[in-house]
């Protein structure tokens, strides 16, 4: 795993830190403004229906009252004053339709204030041919309309005549709902102003631009000059109007085919956002100050501590245990930290001590166990049963004897410091068995009863072969066939593991039982003794031996239970 610095681990947590602010406040206004946006949008949208609906109805009587002064059939009214004026040839009777028409005309552009005009066109070919009503303002128009479309009227070219079009004029685009009756036509000055106005009514703010478009997004006119395409199928989405974002929103007209609508400056939404934004930017400034200070604050109180601490460890480490941190420091864990550690400094270094004096004792221990396991009269009669069965040309038991001699004696010089499995010291005892068996003309039983599952508990090695070698060695001396039981067991908790060797001898004398086991060493019996020191050392307290007598020697070995697996089955 590696390692990283106090110091440099704290750096990259304030780098963490002020990136995660500045991610946090990047989301935050993201989230804000799309909120913002979609607010007023849907605003936008339900304040644009009603203008939407102003508009239609007021185009929709446009047509209506264009409609009703053409073909109504009162006398009152246009339509049969057109008619007469197309085909009245009398001076008097048409100069009186002339004036009853442009009348009736006048009367309908002050009805709907969406008309700034109208013109009639007939086919006469006297002054009569036009005829016209509208505000003084409009008249300039007026004749530039007259003058254009003069000629291509009377030559019959009028294909690109549309119900609605635009009219393009040295004073701006001009929306003209177009009548033709007869080979006459009927051209109506849609009002600039009025849609201009009723759309700047559903206006966000007055910053907002309003327009009319045709279905491509080109431009018919809009409330302040701009140049741009608006096209419908950005509805919703900002737009680059004069090197700013505006958004557009707006709606297609069902009369006309035309697209309106309003432009609004993405400033004026986002100004609610403003005081979010100072608001953040105040807490990301006092963060940033505290950075420092704080960081200086942690330096001073806790990694000079630390690094004090580390090089007090690595002086230990080198093996001066006689170095300590003697500073006292501010933070209340730290001086803890600080005292145990020199306390356990000063520990150490006694436990150092208490433990060479163990080795000691534990190498004194090993010696004597293995001057007592060489055994040379064990070997020297192994040797000789050899030697006779070579006589007898036996050469398979020899071979069964050098076997067992040979993994006998491995196990003999492994290291009595480690633990074995108890498998092990079982598999170990059997070729002890087998030596025994050849020996003693198979005079020696030895009955083991212990559960698989108990086999992989890990006990200290000889454990089991040095009461069962004493066995052979008394019980033998007095029992011509020779029973060994030995048998292990784990209490209800499986905290502690139990052995009991059991033989069917005369049992151990009382001056054994009666004595120490520092006494039985000094008496001869190394390997009784050598077996308490190993447990001692191995489990401290936690480990004990019982000797007594039941119809025979029995021994009883209670070790903490140490399993390789991580649990045991449920039952034994």
């Amino acid at each position: 795993m590696k390692k990283t610095a106090l110091q440099k681990w704290l750096r990259r947590y304030w780098v963490l830190t002020a990136l995660f602010f500045v991610v946090l406040f990047l989301f935050l206004h993201i989230t804000l403004v799309r909120s913002v946006t979609t607010r007023t949008e849907k605003n936008i949208r339900k304040s644009i229906a009603v203008s939407a609906e102003g508009i239609e109805k007021s185009l929709q009587m446009v047509d209506g009252f264009v409609n009703e002064g053409l073909y109504s059939n009162t006398t009152q009214q246009a339509s049969h004053l057109y008619y007469e004026l197309r085909s009245e040839s009398n001076p008097v009777s048409l100069m009186s339709a002339r004036t009853s028409v442009l009348s009736s005309l006048q009367s309908i552009v002050t009805w709907s204030p969406m008309i700034d005009y109208i013109m009639l066109y007939t086919d006469r070919l006297d002054d009569y041919k036009w005829l016209e009503v509208g505000s003084g303002e409009s008249v300039l128009v007026r004749d530039r309309i007259m003058s254009r479309w003069s000629k291509d009227l009377e030559k019959g070219e009028d294909k690109s005549i549309r119900r609605y079009m635009i009219w393009p004029d040295e004073e701006g685009n001009q929306m003209l709902r177009i009548l033709k009756v007869s080979g006459s036509y009927l051209i109506v000055g849609v009002s600039r102003k009025e849609i201009i106005s009723t759309l700047q009514a559903a206006s966000f703010d007055d910053e907002s631009i309003v327009f009319a478009a045709d279905k491509g997004g080109r431009l018919i006119f809009s409330s302040s000059p701009i140049e741009c395409v608006v096209d419908p199928e950005n509805e919703g989405t900002y737009i680059t109007v004069n090197g700013s974002k505006y958004l557009q929103t707006g709606y297609l007209s069902d009369q006309s085919g035309y697209y309106f609508g309003t432009l609004t400056n993405r400033s004026s939404i986002l100004k609610d956002t403003l005081s979010f934004d100072i608001i953040y930017a105040f807490v990301s400034l006092i963060i940033i100050i505290l950075i420092p200070i704080s960081m200086l604050l942690i330096r001073r109180n806790i990694e000079n501590p630390i690094e004090m601490i580390a090089d007090t460890m690595n002086e230990i480490s080198e093996g001066d245990l006689e170095a300590q941190v003697d500073s006292e420091f501010k933070i209340k864990e730290l001086d803890i930290l600080v005292k145990s550690f020199n306390h356990m400094i000063n520990r150490i270094g006694a436990l150092k001590i208490e433990k060479y004096e163990m080795e000691l004792e534990a190498q004194k221990a090993t010696m004597q166990y293995l001057q007592q396991q060489t055994k040379p009269h064990f070997y020297a009669n192994v040797l000789n049963i050899i030697y006779s069965l070579a006589e007898r040309k036996d050469f398979e038991t020899i071979q069964r004897m050098s076997k067992a001699i040979v993994n006998y004696s491995r196990y003999m010089f492994k290291d009595t410091r480690e633990l074995v499995e108890l498998e092990k010291e079982l598999e170990h005892l059997s070729y002890y068995m087998e030596i025994q068996e050849i020996r003693y003309m198979k005079q020696i039983d030895v009955a083991v009863d212990i559960p698989e599952n108990l086999r992989s508990c890990l006990v200290p090695p000889f454990i089991i072969l040095t009461f069962v070698e004493n066995s052979v060695k008394y019980a033998f001396s007095t029992q011509k066939n020779c029973r060994i039981s030995v048998a292990a067991f784990a209490d209800d908790k499986k905290e502690y593991l139990t052995l009991r060797i059991k033989d069917n001898g005369a049992g151990y004398p009382e001056r054994i039982l009666a004595c120490s086991f520092d006494e039985l060493s000094e008496d001869g019996h190394v390997g009784l003794n050598n077996i308490n020191q190993r447990l001692k050392l191995i489990f401290d307290d936690k480990a004990s031996v019982e000797m007594k007598n039941e119809d025979g020697a029995v021994t009883i070995i209670r070790i903490p239970c140490i399993v390789i697996e991580d649990s045991f089955e449920e039952d034994f």
